[in-house]
């Protein structure tokens, strides 16, 4: 017997020999054809939780500091803010469609796919992890080369400078376990990011590690030994105020140095300016303006190289895009 969705809200889809079952507290509730499921669902979601709050569709920036991504799906996604605790639901333009509780904007999630549908997974998804004080908007070639190549990519937004490095991994772990029809998952980080995956697959047996094969992952800028310019900002109030708890671990000596080395086969690109001083006077040796070259190396990496870009916009530099694709896709590692 298989599950053909992952659970919504205390319901669980089970399937055999064509049929689909749909559950809650081990009580069968429908039966049918999974659409016909979900059809059930959907009418016991909406006399449980309602149609939500009044809500004028309104566009946002997507969620920067304030808002951390709990739920994606084809470029939807459900947030919470990290102040109050209430929730939103986004659509693929960051065009919000409802608020109030999880519940809530679940319960008008589920009626779009009902009532409109989704296009299907493309099996292989992409998880970009952005950096400290960033979000997605920085990835649009990046996504367009990779989309291209055939891949799904999701873009999570997390809350970078007001939580820990074991918060974030656990709300990626989070997204990962609601994800419906993908069969392998790859990594692309950029700074902070590498730090956060390294904290995720620290966890060997997280549930959705159970269903979702392992793939490649691909590092920009990860301050893997820490970081020196942290360093000299760690005790200075602004930096602690606006970095956060993760500024703290990215020190040299913080957690984040010593996070265990993925057990996916990963490579690593660095930014630099290809020559011993770099572009920034207060690191040491090449930089890319953030983080040194010998910061960003890790024990185990199958492949290091170093590109004339600057920490941040290292991930739109079409060598790097072409790079990506060809170690997520193909398996060939930069050089």
């Amino acid at each position: 017997m298989g599950d053909p969705r992952p659970p919504v809200l205390g319901h669980v889809f089970e399937a055999e020999g064509g049929r689909v079952r749909l559950l809650y507290q081990d009580a069968v509730v429908g039966e049918g054809s999974l659409e016909e499921c979900e059809r059930i669902l959907l009418s016991r979601l909406e006399e449980a939780y309602g149609e939500g709050q009044p809500n004028l569709p309104f566009p946002t920036f997507g969620g920067l500091q304030l808002w951390a991504d709990v739920f994606w799906r084809a470029g939807w996604r459900i947030q919470e803010h990290i102040g109050t605790g209430h929730h939103r639901l986004l659509d693929a333009k960051s065009v919000r469609r409802a608020w109030g509780t999880l519940a809530e904007c679940r319960t008008a999630f589920e009626s779009h796919r009902v009532h409109h549908g989704f296009p299907e997974p493309r099996g292989h998804v992409v998880v970009v992890l952005h950096g400290l004080g960033r979000s997605g908007g920085g990835f649009g070639k990046l996504q367009t080369a990779l989309e291209d190549a055939g891949f799904d990519v999701a873009i999570p937004v997390y809350p970078s400078t007001r939580r820990s490095l074991t918060e974030h991994a656990d709300q990626i772990r989070g997204l990962l376990a609601q994800l419906e029809g993908v069969q392998g998952v790859s990594f692309v980080t950029h700074s902070l990011g590498g730090l956060v995956v390294r904290e995720l697959l620290s966890v060997s047996d997280a549930p959705w590690q159970q269903h979702i094969e392992a793939g490649r992952i691909l590092m920009l800028a990860p301050p893997n030994q820490g970081s020196a310019l942290a360093d000299s900002l760690k005790d200075f109030l602004p930096f602690e105020a606006l970095a956060g708890p993760a500024g703290q671990e990215v020190v040299s000596a913080g957690s984040g140095s010593q996070l265990p080395v993925p057990p996916w086969p990963f490579a690593i690109m660095a930014g630099g300016k290809g020559n011993k001083k770099g572009w920034n006077p207060l690191v040491a040796g090449d930089d890319d303006g953030i983080v040194a070259v010998e910061e960003a190396r890790l024990e185990g990496a199958a492949g290091f190289v170093v590109v004339q870009r600057s920490h941040t916009f290292i991930m739109a530099a079409p060598e790097v895009c072409l790079a990506t694709v060809a170690w997520l896709r193909d398996g060939v590692p930069p050089k």
